[in-house]
């Protein structure tokens, strides 16, 4: 099937005259017929596949897939030699980070979840699309289970009785993890055993707490899907949503733009990646995962949604 010059410049994340200038150069393999461009599908993979991208750029010539080319110089129309060579220069590192993105699995930069919808959406389309088993990691996941984001999307699979089972590593919200990340974002005040428990962290978690309560008990009354939470003593490396098909995840880190004010959060500032569940790297993440919700290491502390109703005197 033959693709658009715009088909082509989305996918290669350029503009369209870009692509006409790579095309005239000979960076990308085509044929032409009068004024129209006949781009194929392997074309563009010639140029992003980790076998086949441009080995040498010159100005003599330069290798595509093993094919000799035009020099991009040669190729080009006049008074546009040096804007094709920097073109040229462009799309071979374009190619080579492109390459070793796809070589380790990766299907996506994304914007920070805090600030860019469209990854929120991405996201929820995942779960709403999930079957089998889904994996969250977070420190308390207030999307999943508070009165806004991805809750609706659970509570809608518990409504349906889908065929889904969720599992939900959070810390421990009167953890020293919870402590600190509170002193992170709302300062030394809360250091102070009455402000901690008066502030946004330990009153996010009491909501989540009877989100999940009441979730668990829906879960008991249908045959397909469940739910289950365990909190942990540990910092966790990173925010992990992960499906049968696709894996997000979202480095954890105390810092902050410089114009953040003060008690502001820090989650969901930095760039999420989008993994296939089957890349190694993911297989890794899913084995973490696991070993956390084991218990195995004494070091690392598992609570029940039980034991941590008691210990913020919640009833669930």
């Amino acid at each position: 099937m033959s693709l658009r010059v715009r088909d082509v410049a989305a996918r290669l994340n350029v503009s369209e005259k870009t692509v006409y200038k790579w095309l005239r150069a000979g960076l990308i393999p085509a044929s032409r017929i009068g004024k129209t461009w006949i781009i194929t599908e392997e074309s563009v993979l010639a140029v992003t596949s980790p076998g086949n991208r441009p080995e040498t750029i010159t100005r003599s010539g330069f290798s595509l897939g093993g094919q000799s080319s035009p020099s991009p110089i040669e190729a080009a129309e006049p008074g546009d030699a040096v804007s094709t060579r920097s073109d040229a220069d462009a799309l071979k590192r374009f190619s080579v980070i492109l390459s070793g993105a796809l070589a380790q699995g990766v299907q996506g930069i994304l914007g920070p979840r805090g600030s860019d919808s469209s990854t929120v959406e991405m996201i929820g389309a995942s779960l709403e699309s999930a079957h089998g088993e889904i994996l969250l990691q977070g420190i308390g996941l207030r999307e999943f289970f508070g009165d806004r984001g991805h809750t609706a999307i659970l509570r809608q699979m518990a409504a349906e009785d889908r065929a889904v089972q969720v599992r939900a590593l959070l810390v421990n919200p009167v953890s020293e993890f919870a402590r600190a990340r509170a002193i992170a974002e709302d300062g030394l005040q809360f250091e102070d055993e009455g402000r901690f428990r008066g502030g946004p962290l330990y009153n996010d978690s009491w909501r989540s707490l009877n989100v999940i309560a009441a979730m668990k008990r829906e879960a008991e009354s249908r045959s397909h899907f469940g739910i289950d939470v365990r909190f942990v003593d540990h910092w966790p490396s990173v925010y992990l949503v992960m499906t049968a098909d696709s894996c997000y995840l979202e480095t954890y880190q105390f810092g902050k733009p410089v114009s953040a004010v003060d008690g502001s959060s820090i989650d969901g500032l930095v760039p999420m990646l989008k993994f296939s569940s089957e890349s190694s790297y993911a297989h890794i993440l899913r084995q973490h995962f696991d070993y956390v919700w084991s218990g195995a290491n004494i070091r690392i502390a598992t609570r029940s949604l039980s034991e941590i109703a008691d210990a913020m005197q919640v009833t669930v």
